[in-house]
C-alpha cells in the first residue's frame, strides 16, 4: 500500500478518486559511468561513476461507482497524475521515507470490468536517486513523533543536532553523504569573533571559513552558500561546503570568541 503527497506533503486522499494505491517498486540505482579509450590499449579507462535518475512504478486499481463514472473518475487520474507535478510517494510499510518523483511516461488503465481497472504508472526520481527522511534531523527522536520507523539508521544512543561547544560530533543516519550542492543541509551559526570563524568536519577534511567579524547576535546560515542575516557572505567566505558523510562526523568550530548555538539542520537520504 501507498500514500501520497503534494509538493507541500499535503496528502493526497486516494480514496476520492475512487483509487487504491497497491505498490510502489523502485528500481535499484542507475549508473552513470564516464569513461574514455586509448587506441592501442585494451578496455577503457574508468573516471568516475556518479547515480543517474531512477525508475520507478506504481500499481493502482480504481472501482469507480458504476458504468457511466467510471470515465469521469479516469479523467481526473490525469489531473492527478500531470508529469508536470512533483508528487511524493510513501510506503506504508517504510513510513519515515518519501521518494520525490516525476510521472516519466504515459499510462493507459486496463478495464477489468465495466467499473473496475488497474494501470501501473511509470515514474522517475525528481532530481535525487533517493528516499530521503520525511522528518529532519531537529525533529525529536521520540515513539511518538511521526515518520520515524526501523531502517533509516537511528541509533540508542543521544545524537543532538545543536551545541553551543567548539568541539561536537555529528550523526548521519543515512546511507548517502549529505552536499549542500543538492541536499537540502543548513548550518546555522550563532557565535562571536574578531576575525574569522571556520567550520571544520575532521573527518571529512571539509573546512569553510568566514573572513570577518561577528556578534552572537548575527545569524550566519550556510548551505550552499553562505548568509549573514540574510545577506549574502560569499564574497568573505573561502567558498567551500562542509559535507557529512554517513556515521559520526567529528566537527570544530575555530576562530571563535563566544559560541552561543550551532544547529545542523538536514534531511537524510537513502539508497533504498
Amino acid at each position: 500500500m501507498i500514500r501520497i503527497f503534494d509538493k507541500e506533503m499535503t496528502e493526497i486522499n486516494l480514496v476520492d478518486y475512487r483509487l487504491q494505491g497497491l505498490s510502489f517498486r523502485p528500481s535499484a540505482l542507475s549508473p552513470n559511468h564516464y569513461t574514455d579509450s586509448v587506441s592501442g590499449k585494451p578496455g577503457i579507462n574508468r573516471n568516475g561513476s556518479e547515480h543517474g535518475p531512477r525508475r520507478c512504478e506504481a500499481e493502482f486499481f480504481i472501482e469507480a461507482i458504476n458504468f457511466y463514472t467510471h470515465s469521469l473518475f479516469v479523467s481526473e487520474l490525469f489531473e492527478l497524475f500531470d508529469p508536470s507535478r512533483l508528487l511524493y510517494i510513501v510506503q506504508e510499510e517504510q513510513l519515515g521515507k518519501r521518494w520525490p518523483v516525476v510521472v516519466s511516461a504515459e499510462w493507459t488503465p486496463e478495464r477489468i470490468n465495466p467499473f473496475v481497472s488497474t494501470f501501473t504508472v511509470p515514474f522517475e526520481t525528481y532530481e535525487l536517486p533517493y528516499a530521503e527522511s520525511i522528518n529532519t534531523s531537529l525533529t525529536p527522536q521520540t515513539f511518538d513523533q511521526e515518520w520515524w520507523q526501523l531502517g533509516m539508521g537511528l541509533i540508542a544512543e543521544d545524537t543532538p543536532y545543536t551545541f553551543n561547544t567548539s568541539s561536537f560530533r555529528v550523526y548521519n543516519p543515512g546511507n548517502v553523504t549529505i552536499n549542500p550542492f543538492y541536499c537540502d543541509m543548513e548550518i546555522i551559526l550563532n557565535v562571536a569573533c574578531n576575525s574569522y570563524v571556520e567550520v571544520q568536519n575532521t573527518t571529512t577534511g571539509d573546512l569553510w571559513r568566514y573572513n570577518g567579524s561577528l556578534t552572537t547576535d548575527d545569524t550566519v546560515r550556510l548551505g550552499f552558500k553562505a548568509k549573514k542575516n540574510n545577506l549574502s557572505i560569499y564574497r568573505s567566505t573561502n567558498r567551500q561546503v562542509i559535507t557529512l558523510k554517513p556515521g559520526w562526523n567529528d566537527i570544530k568550530i575555530n576562530g571563535t570568541t563566544s559560541i552561543q548555538n550551532v544547529q545542523f539542520a538536514f534531511r537524510f537520504y537513502y539508497k533504498g
